[in-house]
């Protein structure tokens, strides 16, 4: 079977990246799925803007949505606590792994589901801030 593959760059705020200042969770865009992608990867990216230290991480999620859940009209997406860990990027050199910028692509089950967000958090954002980007890639029939 052919197959094409889908790339979507993950937005915040329709914006190709998000800096991440302070220690909070910034979630993406909603990325709506086709019904047909299978395979699905993320590539992220966290960038420091400063020398970093110790800590300086980055945690990747995804928030799923199987649609509206609640029936009162739009996407559910899963919650803070239990959206899916991905990932936990380290900016700081000397960690092993650790390296500025870090970049990880991770496979994730985009089957059989209808939407995603990406859910960052930056353990020490408040300190230094981080730059993080990302992008989804999937598998479709041609």
């Amino acid at each position: 079977m052919a197959s094409t593959i889908n790339e979507t760059q993950v937005t915040w705020s329709a914006a190709s990246s998000v800096s991440l200042n302070t220690a909070s969770r910034v979630d993406s865009d909603a990325i709506a799925l086709n019904v047909e992608d299978w395979d699905g990867s993320l590539q992220v990216s966290a960038d420091n803007s400063g020398t970093p230290a110790s800590g300086d991480t980055v945690a990747v999620y995804v928030k799923w949505s199987n649609g509206d859940v609640l029936g009162d009209s739009g996407d559910d997406f899963d919650t803070d606590e239990h959206a899916e860990f991905v990932c936990l990027l380290d900016t700081y050199p000397t960690n092993t792994p650790g390296e500025d910028p870090a970049r990880k692509t991770v496979d994730i089950d985009v089957s059989g589901k209808k939407a995603l967000k990406v859910s960052v958090v930056a353990a020490q954002g408040a300190t230094r801030a981080i730059t993080v980007a990302a992008r989804l890639v999937t598998h479709r029939p041609q």
